[in-house]
């Protein structure tokens, strides 16, 4: 038996299901293109009545703006890039370092504040904050005081330059005193003259020079030069001499120190065993042809020269090949007391010794 279904009406009736169905799950501008759609087709407003319009769970009533509703977090704009940096550095610039400016001195409570509202800790306490709570007063701190007398100073300001500025004038008057005094031209003392001792006119040391020229032979002024530096670095790395205590050196630096200073050195050698005196053999002066031996005081550069002048003998005597070894050999001797130039020294003086009585001899000739 067929069904009794009109299929006319069914076929109107399937598209209102299915656009129930979907409409219950699609947004709000679907239902409204539907909707359109069924009405140009035929349908009446029987569709739309009895599916109702569907809202966004955001969507206001009103068409118009409503500024009362409170806004989300994210909904405000940010700030310019400028402005967001100067809040940073802001932040970032306080430094937790005890500065006044320092976050937890500005927003933190003092201890102290916490005890005076609280009665029960004040009793466990520390002595140190009791005492001070003991011993407070109504007197100003010192800091205080010091600002006062810093304030009072200020105040006596005009005072103090004046007195200043009188002393500034004392001084001035005393320089200009003292200016008249001296030549035209002149604010302070004339240049003292130099010593001879820092006014140098040669290039090397007066004895060392002496001693140079008496070592060159043959004009070779070069080769003795070298023989001269081969001495002195020889007399500086050598071991400090032994002094003999019956032939002593001249007054001078101790003995260790003396390779530190190799010219002071040549120096002290030379000037311990230079004679005072020389001999002079002169004939007639005591009657008929027998010579008298008379004493001569000689000079500085003389005695250098006759103690240099036995220095050189005396190293001729040595084995040693090179020239300049064998006077720096005897050199050190020299220093030590072993040298036989200290016999001749001494024998030198004893004639001048005995020739004394000879000197009314001569009268006033020399």
């Amino acid at each position: 038996m067929p069904p009794r279904l009109n299929l006319f009406n069914a076929r109107a009736a399937v598209p209102v299901f299915r656009q129930t169905s979907v409409n219950v799950s699609r947004p709000r501008i679907a239902t409204t293109i539907n909707s359109n759609r069924s009405t140009r087709h035929g349908l009446k407003t029987g569709l739309s009545s009895s599916t109702p319009m569907q809202k966004r769970c955001n969507s206001s009533a009103s068409g118009g703006d409503n500024s009362e509703r409170p806004k989300a977090p994210t909904e405000d704009p940010l700030p310019h890039v400028s402005e967001e940096a100067a809040e940073i550095s802001k932040i970032m610039d306080k430094k937790c370092d005890g500065t006044p400016a320092s976050p937890e001195l500005e927003q933190g409570t003092p201890i102290s504040e916490i005890l005076q509202r609280d009665k029960e800790a004040q009793k466990h306490m520390p002595k140190v904050m009791q005492d001070q709570i003991k011993s407070s007063t109504g007197t100003r701190s010192f800091s205080t005081s010091t600002r006062r007398s810093q304030a009072e100073l200020h105040g006596q300001g005009k005072s103090f330059d004046e007195q200043t500025a009188a002393v500034m004038a004392s001084m001035i008057s005393q320089v200009n005193q003292q200016a008249e005094e001296f030549h035209d031209g002149i604010k302070f003392d004339p240049v003292e003259t130099l010593p001879k001792t820092e006014n140098f006119r040669t290039r090397y040391d007066s004895l060392l020079e002496q001693f140079t020229k008496l070592l060159m032979t043959d004009g070779k002024l070069s080769r003795a030069q070298k023989d001269m530096a081969f001495i002195l670095d020889h007399l500086r790395t050598a071991s400090p001499p032994q002094p003999n205590p019956k032939r002593p050196l001249l007054p001078g630096p101790p003995a260790p120190q003396l390779p530190l200073n190799p010219v002071l050195y040549l120096t002290l050698i030379v000037d311990s065993v230079a004679p005072l005196i020389k001999i002079r053999q002169q004939k007639g002066i005591a009657g008929g042809g027998a010579s008298v031996q008379i004493p001569v005081p000689l000079a500085l550069r003389q005695r250098r020269r006759t103690a240099i002048k036995w220095i050189i003998d005396g190293s001729d005597k040595r084995r040693d090949s090179k020239f300049a070894q064998r006077v720096a050999n005897e050199l050190v001797a020299v220093a030590e007391g072993r040298s036989g130039v200290w016999d001749k020294r001494e024998q030198q003086h004893k004639l001048g010794i005995a020739g004394r009585s000879n000197l009314g001899m001569v009268g006033g000739r020399r």
